[in-house]
């Protein structure tokens, strides 16, 4: 049985439902060219190509509409126009001017704040190169543009002036989309741990307007309904003042649920719903309620390094029900509610080629939390996190990637709904998705070799009208990978929040093998075979980057 629960996967649901009406779709056009006998066949054809493709590339966007182009099919080459026949390398080079073509909407000031290179400068040949090709990497990682290209152009009748030109792509800004996905942590949590429950969907309407006024803000609003109803509105401007240092952005957020977890035995979630403390009922009977908001302050002194401060205010509440399975649930008093303001900073140092799928440079990321800072009394509890990711690439289309992450906080008892740990998003180790392993303390490190298969990049020409989507891009690494940590957890055995763990205070681990794809708009597919600590082995499919 434990194989058999392995073999199902991380894979959203959203993107299952997305895959079947894909296929249905393609069907219909299929019968529809097969019985299709008319002198405009060739005509028809081309039209039901054309929306299929579409249809298969705008689902993959809306999935995903937070990244960009993720396949650098050739990160070594550098093109250059009107070269002189001598050899380059050893050469200095005056570069005598630096241009920007093909944004359109982008300002011109938004895409420069990312070019580190000055004009008026001599350089040698190698150091050109070399800082082209870090201004290339920073520039797509501003998630604006499908790609970015430099070109090297030498002045006419000159051997040493230069231009550089750089090419960049707009990516699609606006996004509306339809939500529909499961309310579970992942695929195997909801059909395994919930048995396939129909009333934990999510279900509703989003809207995210990327590069407001092109000047790379963001503006997100969704309602949400189903397992969990929920309304946000978010507005972010990373530049405010002329230099382009300091941003600052805001949300709020509400949401009401009919069902909550209220604690973890064997590091499984227990849930209980209004209906089993009212009964069946009709009408929808709210358990819990959150109102969250949030206004942060950015400073990015340089072009790898961001400080944030975060100003969080939080209010909880939940019904007098909910103490007779978990009187811990929001404190040790039998709190209904919870409020507290929180204050977080974080610094992050970010040197990575790709900041979706990563091959070379690092990533450290710290963070300090304060929740409860003394405005009310209902909450006092502190954290700090720390994250180093390393990538370096081989000979022979290899490359390595290790991860080295710690949390610690206080004090020792915490409130369930605060208790963090491993088992959410992408915080969590391979061959463990069905458990949520929770603590005061953890630490986690992964480690993966890989080996490209392929990285290719396909231009569908005519047959995609929207020109952001006609450039497909695949690559497939094959990997072996290693994963372990351990999670403290001071809590005693009678707690009413972890019950029987069998996951904390011991060390874990998992090992094994998989493929890595990684296409169209940020999307990263990970085919993997693991074994865990618990002698459960089983195949997996995950989205989004495992390091």
């Amino acid at each position: 049985m434990a194989t058999l629960r392995m073999v199902f996967a991380t894979l959203s649901l959203d993107n299952v439902f997305k895959a079947v009406y894909l296929v249905f779709k393609i069907i219909q056009n299929i019968r529809n060219l097969i019985t299709y006998n008319t002198i405009n066949e060739k005509k028809f054809i081309n039209t039901s190509l054309r929306w299929v493709i579409i249809f298969l590339f705008v689902m993959v966007g809306l999935q995903n509409a937070n990244g960009q182009v993720s396949v650098d099919t050739d990160p070594g080459n550098l093109e250059i126009v009107n070269s002189p026949g001598d050899s380059l390398q050893n050469r200095i080079l005056f570069l005598e001017n630096i241009e920007i073509k093909g944004n359109k909407k982008t300002k011109k000031r938004i895409i420069t704040r990312e070019i580190d290179l000055q004009t008026n400068v001599s350089y040698t040949f190698k150091e050109l190169r070399e800082l082209i090709k870090l201004d290339e990497n920073k520039i797509f990682n501003t998630g604006l543009f499908n790609s970015v290209k430099a070109e090297l152009e030498f002045a006419e009748n000159s051997e040493n002036s230069v231009n550089v030109i750089f090419f960049v792509e707009e990516r699609w800004y606006i996004w509306p989309s339809v939500i529909f996905k499961l309310a579970d942590r992942n695929f195997s949590d909801w059909l395994f741990n919930q048995n396939a429950a129909t009333d934990r969907f999510e279900y509703g309407f989003k809207f995210d307007q990327f590069n407001v006024r092109g000047l790379n803000e963001r503006l997100s609003a969704m309602a949400q309904f189903g397992f969990k109803r929920r309304f946000y509105f978010g507005y972010n401007i990373p530049y405010l003042n002329k230099d382009q240092t300091f941003g600052m952005g805001l949300s709020f957020s509400f949401s009401e649920l009919d069902q909550i977890d209220y604690t973890n035995v064997e590091n499984k979630r227990l849930f209980i719903s209004a209906d089993s403390i009212f009964g069946d009922d009709n009408e929808r009977q709210i358990i819990s309620n959150t109102l969250t908001s949030n206004v942060f302050f950015n400073y990015r002194e340089s072009f790898y390094n961001t400080h944030t401060l975060r100003l969080t205010y939080s209010r909880t509440t939940i019904l007098e029900e909910v103490l007779q399975f978990n009187e811990d649930y929001l404190g040790s008093n039998r709190d209904l509610e919870q409020d507290y303001f929180g204050l977080t900073y974080i610094f992050r140092r970010d040197f990575r080629d790709r900041n979706n799928y990563p091959l070379k440079g690092f990533l450290i990321d710290g963070r300090l939390s304060k929740i409860g800072l003394g405005i009310f009394n209902d909450i006092n509890q502190g954290s700090a996190e720390a994250l180093v990711a390393y990538y370096k690439p081989l000979k022979h289309n290899f490359n390595i990637a290790s991860s080295l992450t710690g949390y610690t906080s206080y004090p020792r008892f915490q409130p369930y709904n605060n208790m963090q740990g491993l088992g959410f998003a992408n915080n969590l180790l391979k061959g463990y998705e069905l458990y949520v392993i929770q603590g005061q303390h953890y630490i986690m490190n992964k480690m993966e070799l890989k080996k490209r298969i392929f990285s290719i990049e396909a231009n569908l020409g005519r047959l995609m009208p929207l020109k952001q989507f006609r450039k497909v891009p695949i690559a497939a690494y094959f990997k072996v990978f290693f994963d372990q940590g351990y999670v403290q957890n001071n809590l005693p055995e009678s707690s009413r929040t972890t019950v029987n763990s069998i996951l904390s205070n011991r060390y874990i681990y998992s090992y094994g093998a998989g493929l890595d794809i990684v296409t169209y708009y940020d999307a990263v597919l990970r085919l993997e075979y693991s074994i865990n600590a618990l002698n459960e082995a089983g195949f997996f499919i995950n989205v989004k980057s495992g390091i």
